[in-house]
């Protein structure tokens, strides 16, 4: 039995989830509860356990502080006491420590102080680290280069630019760093980016284009453009651009060329920039492999006072931006429109006038483009005649009559004018004298005086403006400050002043006496005194270069005034009078034929040689072709005819007869090795253009060789004839006489004219020919040339010329490079070897005293007839009385010979066929005549070595003409009886 005590129902468990009304949220309300409480629980303890750690870092970070609170002071102290690279090494890495647990925490200026130090210590270390890498954690490793950079971004963002301005060191040795620290590309990036985004001033941001290539691959550069062009930034650069020298001033204008890049058009703003950089460059640049025609380079070889810098391709092909078509009219616009911004014409004039001789190779191109724009010319030249300083000069060199003027004269005409306006003048004065001899050297003398150039009374009124500006130049070289580039523009204005000269030599458009000098006198017996001493003193300063004569190092013993007219007689020798110079001249060789003399008296320098007349030319190169300048000494000669050796001792006329006889035969054209040709018109010699074109060609190289050899013997010949006062009867080419004056000297298209008449008229029409018929010529820039019968091509601009055609834009240039590979290339290596030669016996700077037409004179005798009353009053007599009937006779028929005969009586008697240069007074040993005797069957005969004539007693004026033309016309020497 049962003992029932409560209720009778069970308890239900719900097993399906599902309350008793079938919605179970009790259940889930409990598990949510659960959940949440298990969260807290996890974030009870997470926060314990971050708290514990917060702890740990803070106690770590104190302990650190305070750590590199201490290695501060011993990171300054341990600077620069490195004795090996570990040490080196510890030290980086102490920095590494302080730059991230001390130094954010330091003051402004604390914190610029170290990071200076850093610097200084990093250019200054013998240690390379840009290979060396440090663990700055395990992610990553980077250089120590990368390290610092790193720490120098953390610092700067995280004072912000508001304080870069109280660190300036961080900047500037920023910029420093990527100078003097071999980096990689990608940290080139992040310095320039630091430096150009933090810097206040501009120093640092020049710093950094003083670099080389540092901004070539860096990317789109537009806002570090933008930040050049800011308006006080060319300002500051004046300053800045002082303490660089000329590489680096080349690096700044090429990585601001590449910063600006070719498609970028020029604002004003970028020409300040470019005109603030080339206020500071007087130097010219060059690539060292540069293959260009040298004679692009005359005024580099021959007149270049500046420093040359070779340069890399990279530099040249960017800097050839600024030598593009399109700058160049660009910037000679912004120059003719001064009116309107003086600043920017200022600009445009020193971009200009420096791109003249900064990079040489391109300065044809660059005055090619000025001198094809319409009234360039004009328009500079109205720039310079409307300025007071030109006008004062000629109205006080006319008003005076002075020659030149002197310092008070100077420092009126910049009365009331200032600085700005006085460089103004002078800058735009040297730009345009360079223009204009460019104009002057690729013109033709039919087309001098163009309306759209300067005409005949501009020239006229220029060179009286020039002639006192050379002349003023030369006597106040103690005042160069008185003239903006002084040396530069002394060597143009008297470069022109020569290339003026030698235009009224060929158009005579000057009055015969504007040469003459009005005041300056010159006393030639005490300048020689000088030039005596002068010229001492070059020979022992064997280190001074020939050309320097009349400059050596040592001339304290001359006066200011003496030392400028030597340099007159070197640079403008045309001021003093013909004679005074021939003078000069021989006084010269005289001095260096002592000299040679002064080796003792037991030392025989002659140079022997028996020389058979039919193979007179053979023998000579044979016989003295290695003698080089002992050439100088005497030669004893004995002549061979088909019968044995002739008759005769040798007291100079057999040597003088030796030397015109190898002349005749060496400078013959039809002789076996064709040195030599004559010109089509005038018959004038110059060197075969066959050799140049037969070693271009590779055609028998040595034959060449041999005939160049002969080329530098004749050289020698010619050097022994002026040495020994031989005149020959030669007539040499200018273009090939201004090699001899001035072996740098670039013949022109005038000098074509003398070379072939028909060829300068040809390319005479070509200046005035529409473009549709020079289009139909079908010409471009090669000439063909035969040889033995072959045509070969000849290119003018290598390797383009046959894919450049002529046009109405290049035609200038096709008629320049004409006359250029005939008068110039195609004659080079000859007239090298021949003037080697020559030089080898008379300095090149005693040459350089005459110009080609007074050269020649000096070479053959300049009178185109024999002053028969100075021969006659310096002649002796033995036997006869000027009384004499015979002796009056003889002078009867001399009067009334043809120049041409008597020009073969002296030859007969003298063996020269010219009267001497200074006249008969100065014939050594003087003309004589003797009476040989009664036989009137017997013809005059003459003894060369002593320039006597033997006149038998004719009494009988037929007689003596007839028995003198005889005996003249046989030229039989020795043995004519």
């Amino acid at each position: 039995m049962l003992n029932f005590t409560g209720q009778t129902h069970k308890r239900v468990v719900n097993l399906g989830n599902r309350g008793r009304n079938g919605s179970g949220s009790g259940s889930k309300n409990y598990l949510e509860q659960t959940r949440i409480q298990r969260l807290q629980r996890e974030e009870q303890r997470q926060k314990e356990k971050s708290g514990l750690l917060l702890q740990s870092y803070i106690r770590r970070h104190l302990d650190l502080s305070e750590s590199g609170e201490k290695l501060k002071s011993e990171w300054l102290q341990n600077r620069g006491n490195f004795v090996d690279e570990e040490q080196w090494n510890l030290w980086i890495l102490q920095f590494n420590f302080l730059a991230k647990w001390t130094l954010p925490q330091q003051p402004i200026a604390e914190l610029s102080f170290q990071l200076k130090v850093l610097f200084e210590d990093l250019q200054l270390s013998k240690f390379d680290l840009s290979q060396r890498q440090f663990n700055l954690d395990q992610s990553q490793k980077l250089s120590v280069d990368e390290q610092i950079i790193q720490i120098i971004c953390f610092i700067l963002d995280k004072f912000g630019s508001k304080y870069v301005v109280e660190l300036p060191d961080i900047i500037n040795y920023l910029s420093s760093f990527v100078l003097n620290t071999n980096v990689s590309q990608n940290l080139q990036a992040q310095i320039i980016e630091l430096v150009f985004k933090f810097s206040t001033n501009s120093l640092s941001i020049w710093k950094l284009l003083t670099s080389p290539g540092l901004f070539k691959d860096i990317g789109d550069t537009k806002r570090y453009l933008e930040r050049i062009r800011t308006s006080d930034f060319a300002s500051e650069a004046f300053g800045a651009a002082n303490n660089f020298d000329g590489n680096s001033l080349v690096s700044v204008l090429v990585n601001f060329l590449t910063i600006h890049t070719e498609n970028e058009p020029f604002i004003n703003e970028d020409l300040f920039f470019i005109a603030s950089v080339f206020e500071r460059i007087s130097f010219s640049i060059h690539r060292i492999d540069e293959d260009v025609d040298e004679d692009d380079f005359e005024d580099f070889q021959s007149r270049s006072t500046e420093d040359v810098l070779v340069v890399s391709q990279n530099c040249i092909d960017t800097i050839s931006l600024l030598y593009s078509t399109t700058f160049i009219r660009q910037i000679f616009d912004h120059f003719t429109a001064r009116e309107d911004d003086n600043k920017l014409s200022w600009a445009a004039l020193q971009i200009i006038s420096t791109l003249i001789f900064f990079y040489p190779a391109a300065k044809s191109k660059l005055c090619m483009l000025i001198t094809i724009i319409p009234n360039s010319y004009r328009r500079f030249f109205a720039q310079l005649e409307s300025h007071e300083i030109y006008q004062k000069l000629i109205s006080q060199t006319v008003e005076t009559g002075k020659d030149f003027l002197i310092k008070p004269q100077i420092e009126e005409l910049y009365t009331n004018m200032d600085a700005h306006s006085i460089g103004f003048f002078w800058k735009t004065l040297y730009t345009f004298q360079e223009l204009y001899s460019y104009w002057l050297i690729v013109s033709n003398d039919l087309e001098s005086f163009q309306e759209d150039k300067l005409n005949l009374k501009d020239v006229s009124q220029f060179l009286i403006f020039s002639r006192s500006l050379c002349l003023t130049l030369i006597f106040c070289n103690d005042k160069p400050d008185y003239f903006h580039q002084y040396e530069k523009l002394k060597d143009i204005s008297i470069s022109l002043l020569n290339q003026l000269y030698m235009k009224n030599l060929r158009l005579r458009f000057l009055p015969d006496d504007f040469w003459k000098l009005k005041v300056l006198k010159f006393n030639i017996d005490s300048l020689l005194q000088i030039i005596a001493e002068e010229e001492e003193k070059r020979i022992e300063e064997m280190d001074i270069d020939e050309d320097d004569s009349f400059q050596s190092k040592n001339m304290s013993s001359a006066s200011a005034e003496t030392l400028a007219k030597l340099e007159m007689l070197k640079k403008v020798p045309f001021f003093i009078e013909f004679k005074d110079r021939v003078r000069v001249f021989q006084s010269l060789i005289e001095l260096d034929r002592q000299r040679n003399l002064s080796v003792g008296p037991f030392f025989d320098s002659k140079l022997g040689a028996n020389i058979r007349r039919e193979f007179l030319l053979e023998d000579a190169y044979n016989s003295f072709h290695k003698a080089g300048s002992n050439f100088k000494n005497r030669i004893q000669v004995s002549f061979f005819n088909e019968y044995g050796p002739e008759a005769g001792i040798d007291g100079g006329g057999i040597t003088k007869e030796f030397l015109t006889s190898v002349v005749r035969e060496g400078f013959d054209p039809s002789n076996e090795l064709e040195l030599f040709k004559e010109t089509i018109s005038d018959n004038q010699i110059y060197p075969n253009d066959d050799i140049h074109k037969s070693i271009t060609v590779g055609d028998d190289p040595q034959l060449q060789q041999k005939k160049l050899s002969y080329l530098k013997f004749l050289g020698s010949i010619v050097g022994k004839c002026l040495y020994e006062n031989v005149l020959i009867d030669v007539s040499f080419a200018p273009f090939f006489l201004n090699k001899w004056c001035n072996d740098n000297m670039k013949n022109s298209i005038n000098d074509l004219n003398y070379l072939d008449h028909e060829l300068f008229m040809g390319l005479m029409k070509l200046v005035k020919m529409p473009e549709q018929e020079l289009d139909s010529l079908d010409l471009n820039f090669t000439v063909n040339e035969t040889l033995k019968g072959k045509n070969y091509v000849f290119d003018l601009l290598p390797p383009n010329g046959e894919n450049t055609k002529l046009n109405s834009s290049n035609k200038l240039s096709y008629i320049h490079q004409i006359s250029n590979f005939k008068l110039n290339q195609s004659l080079h290596i000859q007239t090298k070897y021949f003037i080697e030669g020559l030089f080898g016996l008379i300095s090149s700077s005693w040459l350089s005293m005459f110009d080609s037409f007074e050269l020649q004179m000096l070479i053959s005798g300049g009178q185109n007839d024999i002053n028969i009353l100075d021969w006659k009053n310096n002649v002796e007599y033995g036997g006869y009385l000027d009384s004499d009937i015979t002796v009056r006779y003889f002078w009867e028929v001399v009067a009334e010979m043809t120049p041409d005969e008597r020009f073969a009586l002296i030859k007969f008697v003298t063996s020269v066929s010219r009267a001497p240069l200074l006249g008969f007074g100065s014939l050594n040993p003087k003309f004589g005549i003797r009476n040989s005797g009664s036989d009137t069957s017997r013809l005059p005969t003459a003894s060369t070595c002593v320039n006597l004539l033997k006149l038998p007693d004719y009494r009988n004026k037929e007689l003596i003409r007839s028995k003198l033309l005889y005996a003249i016309e046989a030229e039989a020497g020795f043995d004519l009886s």
